[in-house]
This record gives C-alpha cells, sequence and structure tokens, in this order.
C-alpha cells in the first residue's frame, strides 16, 4: 500500500491547532485562567524531566472537561481556523493516499481532516470522558510506531514535517520534505539557519549532561542564597560570622531540597518526610565542613568574610553532589 505522510501542526496546518482551540475557548471564557497558569507549571515539569510528555498533556486537554456539547465547539472552531490549511496542501487534487499522523489529539482535528478527504487519521489519543491517553502521544519515534500497527507493510512514497518530531516517520520515504513557513524544503540537503543549529547544538549538549549542569543551576542558585544571605547578615547587620553562616546555611539547604529532589535528581520516593531528614544529615555533614573551613580561613589564616565564603561554599558544592547522588536521592 503506497501512503503519503504528513505532520498537521505548523506542517499542512499554519501555526498549533491545540494552542488556538485553547485561545478559540478562552475569549469564550471555557477555560480557567488558574488551569491556564498550571500549564505553565506542567511545562517546566515536562521540560525538567520530572512528568512525560503524555502526561503533561493529559493535564492540558483536561482543562477542557466543563465544557459542554465539546464536539459542536470543535466544528465552530475550524469554520474559522480551517483558513490556516496551507496552501500548497488545498492544492492538492488527490489526498487519497494520505494519512496525516499528529501529535494533536484525534477528536480536535478529526473534522478537518474528514473535510480535508484524507485516507486517514492517526493522532494522539485522548478520551473526551477520562481525560486520559490511551497510549503514548503521537510524538517523535511513537509516530512510527503507530504507522507500523496499522499499515505493518506500507510503502512511503512522500512524507512531510517540520520538526525533528517528524524525523523517524521522514526517514522511512522515498521523498521527504521539511517544510518551514509556507516553503517546502528536500529533507535531505535541507539545513536549518545557522542560530537553529547553534540551538539545537546547546540543547543536545544539556541533554546529555543534564544532571550535571542542573545541579550546577540548582547548586549555584544555592551558593547564591548562602553567599547572599551570609553577607546581609555579617556585614549589612554586622552579626558575628558563626550564627550567619548557620542561619544562611538553613535558608540554602531548605532551597536546595525542594531545587534537587524536582530538578536535579527527579526523585520518586514517596516517603517525602525521610527523604528529607535524609538530605538534613547531610547537609549537617557539610554544615560541620562549611562551618570548619570558615574558621579556618578567617580566624586562623585572616582571609575575607564573604571571599572566605565563596571559597568554602565551592568546596561545599562538590560535596553535596556526590552526597546527594549516591546517598540522599539514590535511584532504587
Amino acid at each position: 500500500m503506497k501512503l503519503n505522510l504528513y505532520d498537521f501542526d505548523d506542517t499542512i496546518y499554519h501555526g498549533n491547532a491545540p494552542f488556538h482551540f485553547f485561545k478559540f475557548c478562552r475569549k469564550r471564557g471555557l477555560i480557567k485562567a488558574s488551569h491556564t497558569f498550571k500549564i505553565i507549571l506542567k511545562f517546566i515539569q515536562y521540560k525538567t524531566n520530572n512528568i512525560s510528555y503524555t502526561e503533561m498533556s493529559e493535564f492540558i486537554f483536561s482543562g477542557l472537561k466543563d465544557i459542554k456539547n465539546l464536539d459542536d465547539l470543535i466544528l465552530e472552531f475550524w469554520e474559522s481556523h480551517k483558513k490556516n490549511i496551507k496552501s500548497f496542501y488545498l492544492e492538492k487534487k488527490d489526498r487519497s493516499r494520505d494519512i496525516i499522523i499528529s501529535a494533536s489529539p484525534e477528536f480536535l482535528i478529526k473534522p478537518i481532516a474528514k473535510e480535508l478527504g484524507v485516507k486517514d487519521l492517526i493522532g494522539s489519543d485522548i478520551d473526551t470522558k477520562t481525560w486520559k491517553a490511551g497510549r503514548p502521544m503521537c510524538r517523535g519515534e511513537q509516530k512510527v510506531v503507530e504507522l507500523n500497527n496499522q499499515y505493518p507493510d506500507a510503502e512511503i512514497i512522500e512524507a512531510y514535517g517540520n520538526s525533528n518530531h517528524d524525523v523517524p516517520y521522514m526517514k522511512l520515504a522515498k521523498q521527504a520534505y521539511m517544510v518551514k513557513g509556507f516553503k517546502l524544503y528536500d529533507f535531505k540537503t535541507y539545513k536549518p539557519k545557522f542560530i537553529v543549529r547553534i540551538w539545537n547544538g546547546c540543547w543536545g549538549i544539556y541533554h546529555k549532561n543534564e544532571e550535571i549542569l542542573n545541579y550546577l543551576i540548582a547548586g549555584g542558585l544555592t551558593t547564591l542564597i548562602g553567599v547572599g544571605g551570609f553577607a546581609l547578615l555579617s556585614i549589612k547587620l554586622n552579626m558575628h560570622f558563626l550564627p550567619a553562616n548557620i542561619i544562611s546555611w538553613a535558608l540554602a539547604v531548605l532551597f536546595a531540597y525542594f531545587a534537587y529532589r524536582w530538578f536535579v535528581f527527579h526523585s520518586k520516593e514517596t516517603n517525602k518526610l525521610k527523604e528529607f531528614i535524609r538530605f538534613v544529615e547531610a547537609r549537617l555533614f557539610t554544615l560541620v565542613l562549611d562551618t570548619a573551613l570558615m574558621a579556618i580561613l578567617i580566624s586562623i589564616l585572616a582571609f575575607d568574610d564573604v571571599i572566605s565564603k565563596i571559597l568554602v561554599s565551592l568546596v561545599v558544592l562538590v560535596t553535596n553532589y556526590l552526597i546527594s547522588k549516591f546517598f540522599v536521592f539514590k535511584k532504587v
């Protein structure tokens, strides 16, 4: 069976249909503002690998749960948004071999797919009663999985996509096109703009060293809180360095626990109290180390208070990483 594959959002549709639909609903007051804010938090959780793309998507679309007559609303949406279908696709006369394969939920793009007269639609399976996904979202490699499940013997003649998430199925085609805006580029010779290549390269480096880099970010912020708190207490309030050091340490530890649990090590420990106690025990050890080094640098070697704090914080930063990784947030 010969097929042509098309991604939907930003490929044959100009823009992102789910985003446009949410905007459409928000203008009618059908989605709570609080849900919109929570979407941002869920997106951050997804980007920091605390939840999957499927879990994030389930939450996003659950914002539609209170809408009555959803099917009628979707039809109304497409009446005003089908103009966003790109001309290169509208000008195509025969769509009988076309498969739309998209991460967008089937319940949203099914009406426009039917109107376009495509052979089939393979989208994400979101149940509009439970707002749960019946399978992983149809994105990236999952697109190939879904295609093979439904059309195991297909011969892919043409494929169209707009991002790296479409590359897995585009590689299957005899001829593939990267769609950028309203222009089509040969997939084999297409090169992103220089700034995009730099951006993708940086993201690639980040993902290969994610834990270390996240720790440096969280550790840097923890250090900033510790140093800033100490400087405020020691210099501005003229507090003795020992109590100033202990108070600034306590503030930094409280911040660090949540930052390391959520952002760095993605802990799944359900007993948070037990985990927090382990974390505090570990930090008590580094507090002793911190205080001893501070005493040596300031009282014995006569170093400046703040400079001493910065130097000691760097030593503690490395020690805390090793203890956190192998003792506090160790993977079961």
